[in-house]
């Protein structure tokens, strides 16, 4: 139950960042190396710049409680930017025990197979990354790599807020306020922290539905992730969600 873990956590819960799915075919399209492990219920997507060994991205999915939600949730926040051989280092006992949950935690035990995992995986799927780069452009290689996303990190920290959010509002505008209008609905930006979080508030039949917690709301970041800045996640507005819901049927 939610109420019975860390407030920090049961915030987790309700809005993860990292919630959704990787698939091969992105990874190949962009020459990068997916590793996808599973412990338990949960399941965990790995992507890597197989040049680097920097991890690029982080998904993960379950359908298991509010504290793996919360545990796999930063996990995968962890898990980002750090490179391959860092990963079997990472200390869960430091990155879960400041919420107070113990080794002994089955939720815990679940999490702490995947580092390794994902470590043992790893060169197989490097090797699967260098095959699919056989047959591809140098040019969109470049965009997909840990060099690309630095050059991409400086053009939007270059960027002003209004300048942020004028672009965000052009992507939403052609790509899918149209899509939630078909359905009666429809999203306003309240604005942008850190330069990076895109504060959304649903309206119409979006309010409340529970695809606004899921799909809808992996389509909204892929669209922005995709036109405007890699980096951008998407977090609704807390009251319009049920905070009973942590995943998709």
């Amino acid at each position: 139950m939610l109420e019975d873990i860390h407030e920090e956590l049961a915030q987790m819960a309700r809005f993860p960042k990292r919630r959704g799915a990787i698939f091969q075919m992105e990874a190949d399209d962009k020459g990068l190396a997916l590793v996808d492990v599973k412990s338990g219920t949960l399941k965990i997507y790995v992507l890597i710049d197989p040049d680097t060994e920097q991890v690029l991205d982080t998904k993960f999915f379950t359908y298991g409680g509010p504290m793996l939600t919360a545990l796999a949730d930063i996990l995968c926040e962890a898990l980002a930017d750090k490179k391959i051989d860092e990963i079997q280092n990472l200390s869960l006992e430091n990155l879960f025990g400041k919420f107070d949950v113990k080794p002994d935690n089955e939720d815990f035990q679940t999490v702490a197979k995947l580092p390794a995992m994902v470590a043992e995986a790893y060169p197989e799927k490097k090797n699967v990354a260098f095959a699919a780069r056989a047959a591809m452009g140098s040019a969109k290689l470049k965009a997909h790599t840990a060099e690309g996303r630095t050059e991409a990190d400086a053009e939007w920290e270059a960027l002003s807020d209004t300048e942020k959010l004028e672009k965000i509002e052009e992507c939403l505008n052609n790509n899918v306020r149209a899509m939630l209008a078909g359905d009666g609905g429809g999203l306003e930006v309240l604005g942008i922290k850190d330069g990076k979080t895109v504060s959304i508030r649903y309206h119409g039949a979006c309010a409340g539905c529970g695809a606004a917690s899921g799909g809808t709301l992996y389509y909204i970041e892929n669209q922005l992730q995709q036109y405007v800045y890699y980096g951008l996640a998407v977090e609704p507005e807390m009251q319009l969600w049920n905070p009973g819901e942590f995943y998709e049927h």
